[in-house]
């Protein structure tokens, strides 16, 4: 056993997945605030609000690069294919009834998976 200055590999380790647990813990609950945040940026999506766009595909990219950091695989997919859609259109640009529906679909896909997640922890 290690001293707390030098602490042994088993103890590095068993500390690495604490914090790991930590963060994954801290990306959910962040996640599960920014799918509330993109289902009331889809009712301004009709609009001339450009700045409800932006917000989902600015949330979108963040998911990705963090879950697929923390190992969250299925919701960095599901937060890529919202980022697909919501990058397709022209910024400022009022979306259409079938991409605000596809995007809705998107988002609820991402909230599925991200539900899955945590029961699989």
């Amino acid at each position: 056993m290690g001293s707390p200055l030098n602490p042994s590999p088993e103890e590095k380790l068993a500390a690495a997945r604490t914090r790991l647990g930590e963060l994954a813990e801290k990306f959910i609950q962040r996640t599960d605030g920014e799918i509330a945040v993109m289902r009331r940026s889809l009712e301004h999506l009709g609009s001339a609000d450009g700045t409800a766009l932006a917000e989902i595909l600015h949330l979108a990219r963040r998911i990705i690069g963090t879950g697929a950091t923390l190992g969250f695989d299925g919701v960095s997919e599901r937060a890529h294919r919202i980022e697909q859609l919501a990058a397709a259109q022209a910024p400022g640009s009022i979306c259409d009834a079938a991409t605000i529906e596809m995007l809705r679909t998107g988002i609820e896909a991402l909230a599925s998976e991200l539900a899955s997640a945590c029961a699989r922890r």
